[in-house]
């Protein structure tokens, strides 16, 4: 899609935001950055109306999915009975998306050394009676070796032993036992076995008969271990494998049945809410965002408070019975005195206000402003990404000017003014349009999230005398949506959003590139295309997975 306004045109598609500061034909570009005579024009209120997806193949690439630290430690203990620690594993690279995405997973060196060393320390410290318990027979006894190994390898695996498994293992088994010591096989099978790829890895590669055919589906445990890994978090339970030895993961009459009752175990909430907190890009809030204590005194000692605030909320509003609605428009209740008193703290804003909907969450609006003053600009493509999909980008070979070089050469008295100033130069007027008109509206909320009613600027260089508190002007316009409008406030501007066809698609998206740990291939893939209905019907997060889950692409692969 296309958005024109006087002097800049923006492609606003689903797929991307490319940003120039040049006139065009607003029919001239589709949502990939080609040509289309299909792209909607805008309505007569300047609008532009929700196109749905053309639909998709619903198969999905082939992969092997490398296990996060948090899914290796719960896989550990699934497979021993024992926790491990994983806080000082290599973390999940970085991606800007999620950190559980199928493509960041890379064993290096360091990595494949703390597997082993973790999987050795592990059966090391097995007691007598915790290896007992992993032996069908209950006895640290050679004659139990084939029923121990088929066992092991069927869990640790997560799914049937093969014969190749078989005597693999047992070869390594008897090594071990050969020194005398009977207890050694069996710790050094599992040990083998917790460094084998199909255990830190989930597969989706089909059955071996399959390799000829660049189209297959998964096999009924490959199902079973994407949907515990994906709703969990963790290896599927004996009822999940069960449900795959009797052939009813692949059979899509039955496939909805078995995700409710995923859906069902405390564990997917769990899974949920990491979601949420991921998706509103908070999941490394506490380590990651810090103010200018000068600034904004206090933050520090009530940032904690500020993430509990964010879970709690999440947690009523966004669990297995939340809505978009709730999400974007319920009442945030104040539980922590003193994260009420900070909110409260701004001179002109002691009072404070209802906050309504994640947009009024301290921790949202905190991340995404600068440590000394908000950013109308991060508040705007935050939402603007995570909410509605639309990712902006900037020309090729393009530095946009610092905005400090506006404050520069015109003190400005409001953090809006300069903006303003900075967005009014031809060469940054095309994205700052698309952002900050939105960012404004959160403007009665400053940088760490306490609510005011004047701003007294200070210059980001703190060498400018502070200007007069002047009124705060919230007051903004949101384009290239199907809910556009002129909104004054978070709330207003989170009430408008509930009602978006396209924020209902977004969030289906957000959540495909979760569960399935990729980013869509498609807007008409079937997951998200099944998802955004749901959205549509009831609004439930809980009936968007199940609609999510259960699309063929659960099922369905391809080789490329």
């Amino acid at each position: 899609m296309s958005f024109r306004s006087s002097g800049w045109i923006c492609g606003l598609g689903f797929l991307g935001l490319a940003c120039t500061g040049q006139l065009g034909d607003p029919s001239s570009q589709s949502a990939s950055g080609g040509t289309g005579s299909d792209v909607p024009l805008p309505q007569a209120d300047g609008s532009l109306p929700y196109a749905a997806p053309r639909p998709a193949s619903a198969a999905l690439r082939a992969r092997a999915w490398l296990l996060t630290p948090e899914e290796y430690g719960r896989s550990v203990r699934d497979l021993l009975g024992v926790t491990v620690d994983v806080s000082d594993m290599d973390p999940v690279p970085d991606n800007g998306i999620y950190p559980n995405m199928s493509t960041s997973g890379l064993v290096r060196v360091s990595l494949a050394e703390q597997y082993a060393a973790k999987a050795e320390a592990a059966v090391l410290a097995l007691s007598d009676q915790q290896l007992r318990a992993l032996i069908p027979c209950g006895k640290v006894d050679a004659t139990c070796k084939a029923d121990f190994l088929r066992t092991a390898i069927g869990k640790a695996f997560r799914r049937p032993a093969t014969a190749e498994d078989l005597t693999s293992y047992g070869e390594v088994f008897d090594l071990a036992a050969a020194s005398g010591d009977t207890a050694l096989g069996f710790r050094w099978a599992l040990k083998g076995l917790m460094s084998s790829p199909y255990f830190l890895y989930r597969t989706e590669i089909g059955a071996p008969s399959d390799e000829a055919s660049p189209s297959f589906r998964l096999t009924d445990h490959e199902i079973a271990t994407f949907l515990s890994y994906s709703v969990l978090g963790a290896p599927p339970s004996e009822a999940l494998v069960a449900a795959a030895d009797r052939g009813e993961l692949a059979d899509p009459a039955l496939l909805p049945g078995h995700i409710e009752q995923l859906l069902a175990t405390p564990g997917a909430a769990d899974q949920l809410g990491q979601f949420l907190v991921q998706w509103l890009r908070l999941h490394t809030f506490e380590d990651e965002v810090d103010k200018f204590e000068d600034v904004f005194p206090g933050f520090t000692k009530v940032k904690a408070a500020m993430f509990a605030e964010t879970q709690g909320f999440l947690r009523t509003n966004g669990g297995m019975q939340g809505s978009i609605a709730s999400l974007l428009t319920a009442p945030v209740p104040r539980s922590d005195a003193a994260l009420s008193a900070f909110y409260s703290s701004d001179p002109s804003g002691a009072t404070d206000t209802e906050r309504r909907g994640v947009l009024s969450l301290g921790a949202v609006l905190a991340r995404t402003a600068k440590p000394y003053l908000t950013s109308p600009t991060l508040r705007g493509l935050f939402i603007r990404d995570q909410l509605l999909c639309q990712h902006i980008t900037l020309p090729e070979n393009f530095t946009p000017p610092p905005i400090e070089e506006s404050e520069l050469r015109a003190p400005p008295k409001t953090t809006r003014e300069l903006y303003e100033t900075h967005a009014a130069q031809p060469v940054c007027n095309s994205c700052h349009a698309l952002t900050d008109d939105i960012g404004y509206m959160l403007e009665n909320f400053d940088g760490a999230g306490r609510y005011r009613t004047l701003e007294q600027y200070r210059s980001p260089s703190f060498t400018a005398p502070m200007a007069d508190p002047q009124p705060i002007d919230a007051a903004g316009r949101l384009v290239g949506t199907d809910v556009d409008g002129e909104y004054d406030s978070a709330a207003a501007l989170g009430e408008a959003l509930s009602r978006s066809t396209w924020v209902r698609e977004c969030v289906a998206r957000q959540a495909f590139r979760f569960y399935f740990g990729q980013v869509e291939p498609a807007r008409g893939v079937p997951p998200v295309v099944r998802g955004t209905a749901a959205l549509e019907r009831t609004g439930l997060l809980r009936d968007m997975l199940v609609a999510l889950l259960s699309s063929p692409s659960t099922i369905e692969r391809v080789r490329e």
